[in-house]
């Protein structure tokens, strides 16, 4: 069996490469594969599988896979095969702005040495700890007077090598050392819980009967909502939200900027908890592995961020929510594929058979545009939420 792989590279090339006996179960269209290019192992999108290759020269084979679960969906293929057409940009390229290169599923959170005391059984072994190995001594002090496990690395300022006295003293059966798995923090960015008691008024209402019966079509329906500020749109995304999870299906919501994420993120996890995901550029490296690795496993239900959230592997994709889609930070410069992020969700709705919703105050001229042209359905909320 042969793999047609394309790089992130600015051609529209594709290379080929045999794939080993022990992968051909595995490798399949959209895999990202590792594969021998030039002189470096480069990290590839297989993009076409063949029993034979009309090149008669030598052919490599891959390295190996980059991750160990299926995260491709046939969806998900279908919108990068639509971006290299619609913005004239390579596959390879697309693949790697959908499915970032230094994320995989492969990824494990960092471990910690911890160390907690143990009872002593008699006061004489302490004593001769104290003469023969008085830095030992000393650490078991700072490490007795700890109410919980404490991390060995923060005994750096006593011992060069805290980890090494630590054992030392677990030989002596005076301490407990044990490994614990450092998960990220991903709350810095939301604020508390906010739970509000919400009473529709008409037009809220009728947004929301709107919404959920397309939710229950399970086919491809696109709105505007326009509603002026403080008009409860939030409120709206919820209830479609809850009627979307209720399907067993996933939501993405979509903003424009990083601010109004902690008090979204909030709203939602009053009423969610922790299926919520926040994606955003100003998670840590750590937190953005751990957070899309979890994603892939089906862990989180929806994801709130910027524009790249609307990649967000999710299965079985049913709402999608753009806020203030008028915005043109959803408008991707540099580096390619220079996206809309609006554009890009409304395509994922359509191969998904998804709701999606174009929410603003001050509608954009295309969206305003498409909605006059039938492509669109409208909604309006011209009151302020509780006013």
């Amino acid at each position: 069996m042969f793999a047609e792989v394309a790089f992130p590279i600015s051609d529209f090339l594709t290379f080929t490469y045999k794939i080993p006996k022990d992968l051909v179960q595995d490798v399949q269209v959209g895999s990202r594969v590792k594969a021998p290019f030039g002189r470096r192992n480069a990290q590839g999108i297989v993009t076409q599988l063949k029993k034979t290759s009309s090149f008669k020269g030598t052919i490599k084979e891959l390295s190996g896979l980059v991750d160990d679960l299926s995260i491709m969906t046939l969806e998900l293929w279908k919108l990068i095969q639509w971006m290299s057409k619609y913005y004239v940009t390579p596959l390879g390229q697309v693949a790697t702005a959908v499915l970032p290169k230094n994320l995989s599923t492969r990824y494990t959170p960092p471990k910690n040495w911890m160390v907690q005391p143990n009872p002593i059984a008699n006061d004489a072994d302490l004593e001769l700890v104290k003469k023969r190995a008085p830095k030992q001594y000393d650490l078991y002090q700072e490490i007795w007077k700890a109410e919980n496990p404490i991390k060995v690395a923060s005994f750096k300022e006593l011992a060069s090598n805290p980890l090494s006295v630590c054992r030392g003293l677990e030989k002596r059966g005076l301490v407990t050392l044990f490994e614990e798995t450092c998960f990220p923090d991903v709350t810095g960015f939301s604020f508390d819980p906010i739970h509000k008691k919400v009473d529709f008024n008409d037009h809220q209402k009728t947004a929301v009967h709107a919404i959920t019966k397309s939710l229950d079509s399970k086919k491809y329906s696109p709105f505007l909502l326009h509603g002026v500020t403080g008009s409860g749109k939030t409120e709206i995304y919820i209830e479609a939200v809850r009627h979307c999870l209720a399907q067993d299906r996933t939501a993405i919501i979509l903003l424009p900027e990083i601010s109004l994420t902690p008090q979204i993120a909030g709203r939602f996890r009053a009423v969610f908890g922790d299926s919520i995901a926040l994606w955003h550029s100003k998670l840590t490296q750590a937190q953005r592995s751990w957070t899309w690795k979890e994603i892939c496993k089906g862990s989180f239900k929806v994801v709130i961020g910027a524009r790249s959230a609307v990649f967000a592997p999710l299965k079985n994709l049913g709402f999608i929510v753009i806020d203030e889609e008028q915005e043109s930070s959803f408008r991707q410069d540099s580096p390619a594929p220079r996206y809309h992020a609006r554009d890009v969700a409304l395509m994922r709705a359509s191969y998904e058979g998804s709701t999606v919703v174009l929410s603003s105050a001050t509608p954009s001229l295309e969206s305003y545009y498409n909605y006059l042209h039938k492509k669109l359905t409208y909604l309006r909320l011209p009151e302020r939420f509780g006013g």
